[in-house]
């Protein structure tokens, strides 16, 4: 597996207990498919527990970018305490990139991303890229938080929508509307059995959402998901 060693460049809240953290590659070539992870290690963690000073991170940035960027919701675990408080121009240790979670080749199929909270760092990674790349695919995210204040990258997300014209961003309040349900999916995708269906958040998240797709006609064939642990 590649190993590389990045310094913190940047480091911001992103929404409500969450953050970015951006590194920069300096002279180390870092190459990646949008959706991917990549393990972050740290060294000599401020605090410690047993849980360990190694966690995975979807990449949150676009292949273009001459940074890696991750986010994660801000826990009690020791490694997220220490990398929340980790000086900039420190150094991680990164493995990777790993994982199969990407969107399939065939651009004349659309892809529909349901995801919730700190799940929509995979796809902010896809939508940058193909927003950059002006690829012609159909995308649709459906990006489902309690309240505006726990959604991250929002504004970047209507900007890319803005002119982007395959890109439609939806979101959808709980507090306010409650959850996804058959109704709002079929206000918003007009024929279920066209899209690839791509799930990403915490295990009850991806578990619920990909049996609501299923009990209203998608078939399993066509639902991808990766679920996010720890959180």
């Amino acid at each position: 597996m590649p190993h590389y060693t990045f310094g913190l460049k940047e480091k911001k809240t992103v929404a409500k207990e969450t953050m970015a953290f951006v590194f920069e590659y300096g002279d180390q070539k870092f190459t990646f498919r949008p959706g991917q992870f990549v393990d972050i290690t740290l060294e000599d963690s401020k605090h410690k527990d047993d849980q360990g000073s190694t966690r995975a991170f979807s990449i949150a940035s676009s292949p273009l970018d001459d940074y890696l960027m991750v986010a994660t919701r801000l826990t009690d675990s020791a490694m997220k305490k220490s990398l929340a408080e980790l000086e900039l121009g420190r150094l991680v240790h990164v493995d990777g990139p790993l994982g199969s979670f990407k969107l399939h080749s065939d651009k004349s199929i659309p892809a529909v991303m349901l995801t919730g909270g700190i799940g929509i760092t995979p796809f902010r990674s896809i939508i940058k890229d193909a927003t950059e790349q002006n690829s012609e695919q159909k995308l649709t995210l459906i990006y489902s938080n309690r309240a505006p204040e726990d959604a991250a990258f929002v504004d970047e997300l209507e900007e890319w929508q803005s002119y982007n014209t395959n890109f439609n961003f939806v979101t959808r309040w709980t507090k306010e509307d409650g959850h996804i349900d058959e109704p709002f999916l079929k206000k918003h995708i007009r024929n279920l059995a066209q899209p690839i269906f791509y799930v990403a958040g915490p295990s009850g998240m991806v578990a619920g959402t990909t049996q609501l797709l299923i009990e209203i006609g998608v078939k399993e064939d066509n639902i991808k998901f990766e679920e996010f642990a720890g959180y």
